[in-house]
């Protein structure tokens, strides 16, 4: 298996992985390593970036394992969105079956965190019956969703709210909590799932979580490639 890294930078950025000079060119910026045998390993990317008061280098180091998709952003902070991630819909296959795979029912609550259009939060009220709640901290997305949970007439099961994801209390009220975002932010998240209530389930588009063996894993089939798809029960969490 391979780890891809994306970076962003600025244009006419100097870009150097493992102490070798890449010759890519753009604002973004796709590296795939070679094959890789199982473990963790360590990058070390390097960027030395013009300015106006002469180049700036910034280092960053990014723990990854095979299979990883990872994206860093190293443009100056005015030059940067809001999210952490680029925003990708997830495919309507993969949303069906990782309500499945979560057992979600009308007694649920389930959380979205970073919803981008709403489709997982509107289809789970649609299709369950439940509760359902879209977070993101882009202004686009957050309208984008509400507009959808309008659409299909589900406003009293649906809500959405521009937040960062990573102050969110989830130690109450969600039962389900979905995320398609990056290796490194799922770790980043991992403090707040442990939090859970007792019984809740954590379902991961595409990426891990850590190095915690999820108690049940799928593969998604799509017209985009497949996806792999993990859920963690909240008991699981804690004891790693």
């Amino acid at each position: 298996m391979t780890v891809t890294v994306e970076v962003y930078l600025t244009e006419g950025t100097r870009l150097f992985i493992q102490g070798q000079e890449k010759a890519y060119k753009g604002p973004k910026r796709r590296f795939v390593s070679p094959p890789m045998p199982p473990g963790q390993y360590t990058y070390t990317i390097k960027a030395i970036i013009p300015g106006p008061m002469g180049p700036e280098t910034v280092t960053h180091q990014l723990e990854v394992r095979p299979g990883d998709f990872e994206s860093i952003d190293l443009r100056p902070l005015g030059e940067r969105p809001t999210a952490d991630v680029e925003y990708e819909p997830t495919p309507q296959k993969v949303v069906d079956a990782l309500l499945r795979l979560a057992k979600v029912t009308k007694e649920d609550i389930v959380w979205d965190l970073g919803c981008g259009d709403g489709r997982i939060p509107v289809t789970a009220a649609k299709e369950y019956g439940c509760q359902a709640h879209g977070f993101d901290i882009d202004l686009e997305r957050v309208k984008d969703s509400l507009a959808n949970a309008r659409k299909h007439g589900l406003d009293k099961l649906v809500t959405i709210e521009q937040r960062d994801i990573f102050k969110l209390d989830l130690s109450k009220e969600p039962t389900i909590v979905v995320l398609y975002l990056l290796p490194s932010l799922n770790a980043k998240l991992l403090p707040q799932l442990r939090k859970l209530p007792p019984s809740a389930r954590v379902i991961s588009v595409a990426h891990r979580m850590a190095d915690i063996k999820p108690d049940e894993q799928i593969v998604v089939d799509t017209e985009l490639g497949e996806f792999d798809v993990y859920l963690w029960k909240s008991e699981t969490l804690r004891r790693n």
